[in-house]
C-alpha cells in the first residue's frame, strides 16, 4: 500500500501571512474530524509511560505532521524547532495571528496613499557626502534603493551593511511585509554577527519601526530566534521602549511571548530582568507561572 499523501487530505488553503484566521479554522475542523484537536489544544496531557503514552505520541506526531505540511514553506521556520503539535500550533499563532478588523483599512484610502512606491517609503533617501535629498533626482534615489534591495533580497549582507553605512537613510527602507532590513535579516535567520551589525546601524527610532503586522524587529527576534539572547539585550539596552511596543493582535508582554516559546527559556529570563515590573500585568504574571509548569521551567 502506498504512503498516505497528507498534503492532499488536510486543507486546500496553504497558510500565508494574510489568511491565518481562515487557515486555522479549517485546520481545527480537520483535527476535530480526525480526533486530534484535544492533542493540539493541549487538553489531553501526555501520559508518563505505557501504551497510553505510545498512543498519545502517535496522535501528536500525526497532528504535528499535518501542521508542518500545511503551513507553507515561508512559515515553516516558525515551527522548525517545535517538537509537539501544541508547540507548533502556538508558535504559528504567535507569529501570524493578526488583529481582526472588519475590512482592510486601505480600502478607503486614495490608491497613491494606500500603495506608495517603495522609494516613497524611504522618507527621502540621501546619498554619500551629506547632500540634501532634494538635490538628487528621483531616478538617483530609486537607484540607491534598488541597489540596497538587491543586496538584501539576495542575502548579500556584507555589501548591504557597507551600503547602509554609506546611505543611512536606508535604515527606514521597507521590504517583505513592510519590515526593515533588520526585520528581513531576522526572518531569514541570518547569523548573530549580521543582525548585531544591523542593530548597531539603527538608531532608536528605526528600532521602533513595525511591519504591517505590528511587529518590531525585537518581536520577530523573540518569536523566530529566541536563542539570540545577547542581540535582544543589545536592542533593549539601546532602546528600552521596545519592551512596550507589542504586536497589534496581542497585548502580551514580550517576556510572556518568550516564555511560551519552546526555545525561549534563556530569552524569557533575560527579558524578565529587563522588563519593569509595572509593565507585567496580572494576566501576564499568571501566564508566566502557567508556562513555567507546562514547560517545567523553575527558578
Amino acid at each position: 500500500m502506498g504512503r498516505l499523501n497528507m498534503t492532499a487530505t488536510i486543507v486546500s488553503t496553504v497558510l500565508n501571512r494574510e489568511n491565518y484566521k481562515d487557515w486555522s479554522f479549517r485546520m481545527k475542523t480537520y483535527f476535530l474530524a480526525k480526533d486530534l484537536w484535544d492533542i493540539v489544544e493541549g487538553t489531553v496531557k501526555k501520559p508518563p509511560e505505557g501504551e497510553e503514552h505510545k498512543a498519545w505520541k502517535k496522535k501528536d506526531a500525526k497532528a504535528l505532521y499535518a501542521i508542518q505540511n500545511s503551513c507553507g514553506d515561508d512559515n515553516y521556520p516558525l515551527i522548525k524547532y517545535s517538537t509537539t503539535a501544541r508547540e507548533a500550533w502556538q508558535d504559528l499563532s504567535e507569529g501570524l495571528k493578526r488583529d481582526e478588523r472588519p475590512q482592510d483599512e486601505s480600502a478607503h484610502k486614495p490608491v497613491g496613499e494606500a500603495y506608495p512606491k517603495e522609494s516613497a517609503l524611504e522618507e527621502g533617501l540621501s546619498v554619500t557626502g551629506g547632500h540634501d535629498e532634494s538635490d538628487e533626482s528621483v531616478e538617483t534615489l530609486e537607484s540607491i534603493h534598488n541597489t540596497f534591495a538587491k543586496y538584501v533580497k539576495s542575502n548579500d549582507w556584507d555589501n548591504a551593511i557597507n551600503f547602509l553605512r554609506q546611505h543611512p537613510r536606508l535604515r527606514s527602507a521597507r521590504f517583505r511585509w513592510d519590515g526593515t532590513a533588520l526585520h528581513y535579516a531576522i526572518n531569514e535567520r541570518c547569523s548573530v554577527r549580521i543582525i548585531q551589525q544591523l542593530v548597531e546601524l539603527m538608531d532608536n527610532g528605526h528600532l521602533e519601526i513595525t511591519d504591517r503586522f505590528g511587529y518590531t524587529a525585537l518581536s520577530d527576534l523573540i518569536v523566530l530566534s529566541p536563542e539570540s539572547v545577547e542581540v535582544a539585550e543589545c536592542m533593549v539596552k539601546k532602546n528600552p521602549n521596545l519592551l512596550t511596543i507589542l504586536p497589534r493582535w496581542s497585548q502580551k508582554a514580550l517576556v510572556v511571548v518568550a516564555q511560551g516559546n519552546a526555545k525561549g527559556e534563556r530569552m524569557a529570563h533575560s527579558l524578565y530582568s529587563l522588563t519593569p515590573s509595572e509593565k507585567i500585568n496580572v494576566i501576564d504574571a499568571a501566564q508566566l507561572i502557567s508556562d513555567s509548569f507546562r514547560l517545567q521551567r523553575f527558578g
